[in-house]
């Protein structure tokens, strides 16, 4: 695909997701469900220049972000009842995002702790590469295993340089526990909670959060992009829908009266984050 066709169908995506917001819907997860179809086939196509059109450009050509405080990435429309989800969440994307990977860490719950798998770093892009990164496990994590595990996401999507967003997607309990009878239920506890264990208790689960970090590209990576693309490192960098980024989503549960991270994923971009 070219850049030109590219672009064109990242600036449809938007003009889509824009019109689904203006519609102020009762649950974000329900009005999701209206265009999941399309989510699916979307999720399937994932963004090989990593380009999206959040970055904003100053007179000297240089991209800025649009970051003004510390929280400035949180949910401006989130629900009163959903702001202590957010600010639990926090402190671990926080840490991610600044590449402390030991203090993130301590932020896991023990069942966090207890497995992770190679699918929750780096997804696979077909059944077989699915059960080889299962068979790729840690259990019982360290910190060591779990900063190297992070390498995994740095090669595919860049070293993490800043928090771009975050919100909460699911309070379902239904959702978080794959027992929605809805006739979308499956796929939207797919979106909320993607691979996580059933055996982690369900009367813990309290909310599913999506978020976006901004990276940092090497020159080799810049490279392989732009080679891909079609295109220069130059014209790659001036481009205005130019912003590397991974997607992260966070279960939360209850631990001792404590919410803590349950289960995480890293995500590569998609054409309608």
């Amino acid at each position: 695909m070219s850049i030109g066709a590219f672009l064109q169908k990242r600036r449809q995506a938007t003009a889509l997701q824009s019109a689904l917001r203006a519609q102020k819907p009762q649950c974000r997860c329900l009005v999701l469900s209206q265009c999941w179809l399309l989510m699916i086939v979307s999720a399937a196509l994932p963004l090989t220049g990593l380009l999206t059109g959040c970055g904003k450009q100053g007179q000297d050509g240089e991209k800025k972000t649009v970051q003004k405080s510390e929280d400035d990435f949180l949910d401006k429309d989130a629900k009163p009842d959903e702001h202590k989800y957010l600010l639990a969440a926090k402190p671990f994307f926080m840490a991610v995002a600044s590449r402390k990977y030991a203090d993130a860490y301590t932020l896991l719950s023990r069942y966090a702790i207890a497995r992770m798998s190679l699918d929750q770093f780096k997804p696979a892009q077909q059944d077989s590469d699915s059960q080889q990164n299962q068979s790729y496990a840690f259990d019982n994590v360290t910190a060591e295993q779990f900063a190297y595990l992070m390498q995994y996401v740095e090669a595919a999507h860049g070293a993490p340089r800043a928090p771009k967003m975050l919100h909460v997607f699911s309070t379902d309990l239904d959702v978080l526990n794959r027992r929605s009878k809805e006739e979308f239920g499956a796929i939207d506890s797919m979106f909320a909670i993607g691979a996580m264990p059933d055996w982690i208790p369900a009367d813990i689960r309290r909310a599913s959060l999506r978020g976006q970090i901004q990276t940092e590209m090497s020159p080799r990576e810049l490279q392989n992009v732009a080679q891909r693309e079609g295109i220069s490192v130059e014209d790659l960098k001036k481009s205005e829908d130019f912003d590397p980024y991974f997607n992260l989503k966070i279960v939360l549960v209850d631990e001792g009266g404590q919410l803590k991270i349950g289960y995480f994923e890293f995500l590569p971009p998609s054409m309608l984050d």
